[in-house]
């Protein structure tokens, strides 16, 4: 499914090329440089308080690579809250993952506040072979539209499409419960790991782009080529 047109664009746009400066050059990853400053900026004050006021184990790890049109950037890591892993830049841009699925994505001009999974969800449980099953899962999100908070549920149905190797793709079409438009994932795997991905956060912006290496990030734009 193609996104609808985005009403604020050049506002995520924004924000993200902001938060890139230090990072990028002309839109693009600068790999070792980029993955210093941003493990140099894990531990700088600010960090916190822009995380939600719930108890954070703090375990500072790699930065998370990711990308909008072609902008680049690391974001540094700052902790665990329950199972999901946050990574949050000096300027509040807040990601959340859950072992490689994203749950929230704030401060970048339109906001996606959570995105919730079932404990059994295949998501959280297998998610290759979920695939390879056909599993249908549903979703809860909740985001932001004109300062009011939406609260849509979705049922999704994963398929798998092998590749060479131990490499696949997992294809991930969600459609709300009460009508209305849904939205579509792709994941690239290799064995039970997710390479990198091509994952919606609001109905009003283009897709986030995640990837594994920095080499990636470089020389890949998931809107048009996979990994």
């Amino acid at each position: 499914m193609t996104p609808r047109p985005s009403r604020a664009p050049s506002a995520v746009a924004l924000a993200l090329a902001a938060l890139a400066l230090a990072a990028c050059t002309d839109g693009r990853f600068e790999g070792g440089p980029a993955v210093d400053y941003a493990l140099d900026l894990a531990g700088l004050g600010g960090a916190d308080e822009a995380v939600a006021a719930e108890p954070v184990t703090t375990s500072i790890g790699p930065p998370l690579l990711v990308g909008y049109r072609a902008v680049r950037v690391a974001l540094p890591s700052t902790g665990t809250r329950g199972q999901a892993r946050y990574f949050v830049a000096p300027d509040g841009v807040e990601i959340g993952m859950n072992d490689g699925h994203l749950t929230r994505a704030i401060g970048l001009g339109v906001a996606l506040q959570g995105m919730y999974l079932p404990d059994d969800s295949p998501h959280l449980t297998g998610f290759v072979q979920g695939a390879r099953d056909g599993a249908v899962t549903d979703r809860v999100a909740d985001y932001f539209v004109d300062g009011t908070i939406l609260h849509d549920a979705y049922r999704c149905k994963l398929s798998y499409i092998p590749r060479e190797g131990e490499k696949g793709i997992v294809a991930e079409r969600c459609r709300r419960l009460f009508g209305g438009p849904g939205f579509d994932n792709t994941y690239w795997t290799e064995g039970d790991r997710i390479v990198c991905s091509l994952q919606w956060f609001h109905p009003e912006a283009d897709k986030l782009q995640f990837f594994e290496t920095a080499e990636q990030a470089q020389t890949l734009d998931l809107n048009s080529e996979g990994c």
